[in-house]
């Protein structure tokens, strides 16, 4: 087979067999095929797309790509969770506990950042002497007694998505439907739960920018899992605007804990959902008794104490999880209603202030970020802070765009 033959099959929009996405993808895992050739080949799949019988292909390379724990045959009441990306999502460090609190056990492994979204592992990073690398064994153990345990992505475990998700980052091929699905399901089959949720977000701020393509991704994750016989069940959630008043890895690990005090905002109205669904997946309770279950897990603080015990279990330190120094507070040019937060924007000026990559190489600022103090939809006065930066770097110089993300109209429209 020829590397050359298989990018020029996809860009013109054929499909590609089972050996042929085998031979391209193994062979970049392998170092056979550089960068430049692969990114083309991603790039043709973005354009022109995939079937579905070349996801579940390339779901399968993945998955065979590595080790299988199998862990569903191990650990009873086992669960497993994704979300695909939004603008302050911290969901998964905050239902982890919530479902541990509640007799379910999430064995969880976690990406970092892809595009403007932040990553799971990056949040848990931000928290000194968190460690992320646990072996197979610790890591299975931390499951068993503490019911939560989150990893990034091992050498062991689906190399290859690990390596074309690296690669997708920086080459802006993060908005595929087949290679979101390959990636996502790949990790959880991985793993072996068999019962899956995955949390589609659409909106500004997601992978998915419409409420089409974000059916068509649930169709593909369920029928992925089906033909593995997993039971896989998806919620759609709006990203239209940050899911959180945080956004920057420091501060959403803080907004975490303040939704696990009982903080109400979308991103708590988002975990109460997904641990309802889990309950009910779970134990066949029914949703009604889930909701119920998913907010004593937080009213109790039994989800809170047990975010403590995971946290500590894995080596943190929340004493000494550090925001910027410098702030810049932005005032509001006049008085009304907030009609818009685009999740997007708040994203990029984010990524501007180093809470994100832009190349493989770039490190990430843990500490900066921003702090909405409004929400859409709440009343402000002239000067009110709509929101405050967090930066090391007191000589940034911002434009009017960086701030347009956030509208305040006269009076109610």
């Amino acid at each position: 087979m020829n590397i050359l033959d298989i990018i020029t099959r996809k860009k013109n929009g054929l499909s590609l067999s089972y050996d042929e996405l085998s031979f391209a993808f193994n062979g970049y895992l392998n170092k056979e095929i550089p960068d430049y050739q692969m990114s083309a080949l991603l790039m043709a799949i973005v354009i022109n797309g995939m079937n579905f019988t070349e996801t579940l292909a390339l779901t399968d390379i993945f998955l065979k790509s590595g080790d299988e724990l199998h862990l569903g045959e191990k650990i009873e009441n086992l669960v497993d969770k994704h979300s695909t990306g939004g603008i302050g999502d911290t969901t998964t460090i905050i239902i982890g506990p919530m479902c541990a609190s509640l007799g379910m056990k999430m064995a969880k492994m976690s990406g970092r950042g892809l595009g403007i979204t932040g990553g799971t592992i990056d949040k848990l990073e931000s928290i000194p002497g968190f460690n992320v690398a646990l072996s197979e064994e610790e890591f299975i153990k931390q499951v068993e007694e503490t019911g939560f345990a989150v990893v990034s992505q091992t050498r062991n475990l689906t190399p290859l998505d690990k390596v074309i998700y690296a690669l997708r980052d920086v080459t802006g091929t993060t908005e595929s439907i087949p290679l979101i699905a390959s990636s996502i399901m790949s990790k959880k089959l991985a793993l072996g739960a068999k019962n899956i949720l995955i949390d589609v977000k659409v909106g500004s701020g997601a992978l998915m920018k419409t409420r089409e393509d974000a059916e068509k991704l649930s169709k593909y994750l369920v029928e992925i899992g089906e033909a593995y016989n997993r039971n896989v069940r998806t919620v759609i959630g709006d990203m239209s605007a940050p899911l959180s008043y945080a956004i920057g890895n420091s501060l959403e690990i803080c907004e975490a804990m303040n939704v696990l005090n009982g903080k109400k905002c979308p991103l708590y109205d988002a975990c109460i959902e997904i641990v309802a669904n889990l309950y009910d997946m779970t134990f066949s309770s029914g949703l009604e008794e889930g909701y119920k279950q998913a907010k004593y897990a937080i009213e109790s603080k039994r989800a809170l104490n047990k975010f403590y015990e995971f946290v500590h279990a894995q080596g943190g330190s929340l004493r000494n999880v550090h925001v910027a120094d410098n702030k810049i507070k932005v005032h509001s040019k006049k008085s009304g209603i907030i009609t818009r937060i685009d999740a997007y924007g708040a994203g990029e000026l984010a990524a501007k202030l180093g809470a994100s990559k832009k190349t493989l190489d770039d490190e990430i600022d843990y500490t900066v970020g921003i702090m909405l103090n409004k929400y859409v939809g709440e009343d402000v006065e002239k000067d009110d802070v709509l929101f405050t930066i967090y930066t090391n770097n007191p000589n940034i110089e911002f434009n009017e765009s960086d701030f347009s993300f956030i509208e305040v109209n006269d009076g109610i429209e």
